[in-house]
């Protein structure tokens, strides 16, 4: 086992690449991961699908009992009130979501195509045609999200309001591409009514989280996620309207940001909430990456440049150069928030101090993960010095939390919702797989064998904690659940890219 000494390990978002020639990474090795994420893939396809209820369908269940490979009705609590913030129908109990499931879907595709068992890519586009089936909302869009999702046991929507609560969708990079080969109606419909019922003033470009079109919270790891789909169908039909409904929702943040240190608020309509006049990960990870795609997609480079001075701003502004570590929060002039007691309320989520590596909780807002792998894609798709220099940052942060753990933020209440987790130790599935992708990509950017040793090691630690005798992959070393939600198919996929 590869131990964690002076050398740690991070992974990218970029696309599926060999290693650099001289890494030294085994063919036994390879096919060690490889065989890992077959084991967990079988075992979700044969315990995972919904047999539950009157309607049997291939959707795959958010939470399978690893030692009995069924899905709970009502699963443990454990950690939920910690992950979910409280809302435990974002867990999806007796039931699933594909929108947390997007990671897998991703994995599921690339494991057939770079084994040639197309029976893994069958088996997503089968699980999304379902859902876009069974799971609607009465005004059309998708029932998934951080609200609601589809209930197997009662063959509908269920979580907030009975299933009948907000469409919201946050923080994950969708696969637009995958879901619409299999359904490109549904697709197409999704979207514009995104368009429809998260637009608060068509003009200003301000959006809402819920589809309820009226003011509410503009938030960036939401925005981007609107704004990318809008360029998804741009890219898709050719139809120039889409890809001006994409600039007019990101012209909300980037219109609302400080006008010398392009330092853009996380939520500009919240009034005098504290997320309207700071700057978090929030803008520089999920929305910056979502902005990033968008270039991808439809090669303009108004978004490319955008995300790039959100980035570079946090990189001049966010660092601490002698701590070494990026603050998880500042004023739009610029200023670092320094730690502070936990606060009351909405406050008891407010990023302050020093950015917490091991992110606990599904949302909230820090992303240190995110704004990591970020740095390193606009590298690989810019070349852009200043954005590796964001990204070699990040590694050092990074490496001053190894080994993985708790986090600092949470970490009193996760030893008392999970007593084991002081014999186990480690962290999330997702934040295995988020930084063993970030380290990989370092190393392509750079060449430095350290990040490729970093990956490893992660990687090692994540199969030594996570995985069970049987094959399961699960969501947290201190739990018996496969969790969709706890980021599964983050680590899968990093370990189909070592």
């Amino acid at each position: 086992m590869i131990r964690f000494g002076r050398f740690f390990l991070v992974l990218t978002a970029g696309l599926l690449l060999p290693p650099a020639a001289g890494a030294g990474t085994a063919l036994e090795e390879r096919q060690g991961y490889l065989q890992a994420v077959q084991q967990s893939l079988d075992l979700l396809l044969t315990h995972g699908r919904d047999t539950y209820g009157p309607v049997t369908s291939p959707i795959l269940m958010s939470i399978i009992d690893t030692r009995t490979n069924s899905s709970p009705r009502e699963p443990e609590l454990l950690d939920g009130l910690i992950r979910s913030e409280g809302r435990l129908h974002r867990r999806n109990p007796a039931g699933a979501d594909l929108w947390e499931d997007q990671p897998l879907l991703r994995t599921l595709h690339t494991y057939s195509q770079l084994t040639g068992q197309t029976h893994f890519a069958e088996a997503a586009r089968d699980y999304v045609r379902a859902y876009f089936q069974l799971s609607r909302k009465e005004n059309g869009l998708i029932a998934w999200g951080t609200h609601i999702h589809y209930d197997a046991f009662l063959d509908r929507p269920g979580g907030d309001g009975d299933g009948k609560g907000p469409h919201e969708i946050l923080v994950l990079c969708p696969e637009w591409e995958l879901m619409w080969e299999a359904d490109a109606k549904t697709v197409r419909e999704e979207i514009e009514l995104i368009w429809e019922w998260h637009m608060v003033d068509r003009e200003t470009g301000e959006h809402n989280r819920h589809d309820d079109r009226a003011r509410g919270c503009d938030f960036a790891f939401s925005g981007g996620e609107f704004l990318y789909a809008f360029a998804f169908l741009a890219q898709k039909t050719g139809e120039a309207k889409y890809l001006e409904w994409a600039k007019t929702v990101a012209g909300r943040h980037w219109n609302a940001r400080h006008p010398e240190t392009n330092l853009a608020p996380d939520a500009p309509a919240t009034g005098d909430r504290y997320d309207a006049h700071h700057c978090f990960t929030t803008v520089t990870g999920p929305h910056a990456a979502l902005l990033l795609k968008s270039f991808e997609v439809t090669r303009d480079p108004w978004f490319r440049d955008v995300a790039l001075a959100y980035i570079k701003a946090y990189n001049t502004y966010g660092w601490d150069a002698e701590a070494g570590r990026f603050w998880g929060m500042v004023t739009l002039d610029g200023a670092p928030v320094p730690q502070e007691p936990k606060g009351a309320a909405y406050d008891v989520w407010k990023p302050t101090g020093h950015a917490d590596t091991w992110r606990a909780v599904m949302y909230s807002y820090e992303f240190p993960e995110i704004a990591a792998q970020a740095a390193v894609y606009a590298y690989e798709l810019t070349q852009d010095p200043e954005a590796l220099t964001a990204a070699t940052r990040w590694a050092e942060h990074i490496r001053k939390d190894l080994p993985p753990g708790p986090g600092r933020r949470w970490e009193a209440e996760l030893h008392e919702a999970l007593p084991a987790l002081k014999v186990t130790g480690g962290t999330y599935a997702e934040n295995y797989g988020r930084m063993i992708s970030f380290f990989l990509g370092l190393h392509r950017a750079t060449g430095n064998t350290e990040d490729l040793e970093t990956a490893l090691a992660l990687a090692e630690e994540a199969l030594e904690k996570l995985r069970t005798p049987e094959g399961w992959i699960k969501g947290h070393p201190a739990k018996p659940y496969y969790e969709s939600t706890d980021g599964v198919g983050f680590l899968l996929y990093a370990l189909l890219e070592l």
